[in-house]
């Protein structure tokens, strides 16, 4: 255990932080919580909990995500025996039926950060929610602020620490491309804005998410343009074209600037 790790205390701390973007952390006060000696499927467990992001995930699903070559009365072994160990490791001397963070709903379970906690993911598609509901009523401010908060959570890869496990290989890519247009939406709204080199660095970061994203491309092209850098919107004209040809597209005629409208 590192300085900066310790055990959990849930008397002294109601809540917890549940961090998945970039790589598992679980966090009191933003001090990472201690959990080398818990066994790697309870580890699991965890994180596959983490990410359904608070919401109720049925035993079957549960069981075949994480066991799926175990015989069923091994498997359903397999989660009781985590369940109990994530419990007790969660809340130490917590009694049957009575943990406030991995609760189970009929035949469901979930993992419940609590009132004085969160996860990276909830906070992501709650900032995501705000930029949709704020888009159609032209509040440039609100929108910019929900982009801008909710790439700030997405800090990585989903649950990289799981490799091309079925059951997260597919909310992995989801994320990545929610992440990428939200970027990409944040850079027209800077350029419609006016602000050109704010505009250039939400489209770079839609093209560290993927390369081949055509409006991330347009829209670097067109900021870096605005803000009179020649040199700098020339050489990414000339990278886009290599992409196009790459993926054997014809050769833009050019790049028009991007408005906003409605989000």
């Amino acid at each position: 255990m590192t300085s900066r790790e310790r055990p959990i205390d849930p008397a002294a701390h109601p809540g917890l932080w549940l961090r998945c973007f970039g790589g598992f952390r679980l966090e009191l006060d933003g001090i990472p919580v201690g959990w080398s000696g818990v066994r790697p499927r309870v580890r699991t467990l965890m994180r596959y909990l983490a990410a359904e992001a608070g919401r109720p995930v049925h035993r079957e699903r549960i069981m075949a995500a994480l066991w799926p070559e175990l015989p069923e009365r091994a498997a359903v072994n397999n989660l009781h025996v985590s369940v109990s160990t994530l419990r007790t490791f969660l809340e130490p001397g917590v009694a049957r039926g009575a943990s406030r963070f991995v609760v189970r709903d009929g035949a469901s379970y979930l993992l419940d950060p609590g009132p004085g906690g969160g996860s990276d993911v909830l906070a992501f598609e709650a900032a995501l929610a705000v930029a949709r509901r704020a888009g159609p009523t032209g509040d440039a401010t609100a929108v910019t602020g929900a982009l801008r908060g909710a790439l700030d959570h997405y800090t990585g890869d989903l649950l990289p620490e799981d490799g091309t496990a079925e059951w997260v290989v597919a909310d992995r890519e989801r994320y990545r491309a929610r992440a990428t247009e939200a970027a990409a939406l944040l850079a027209r709204v800077e350029l419609d804005q006016g602000r050109a080199r704010a505009a250039a660095l939400a489209a770079r970061r839609a093209l560290e998410l993927d390369g081949y994203h055509d409006d991330g491309w347009r829209l670097l092209v067109a900021a870096q343009r605005r803000a009179g850098d020649v040199a700098a919107s020339r050489r990414s004209q000339q990278t886009y074209e290599r992409v196009l040809r790459s993926l054997g597209v014809p050769r833009p005629a050019g790049v028009r600037p991007v408005h906003v409208t409605a989000a």
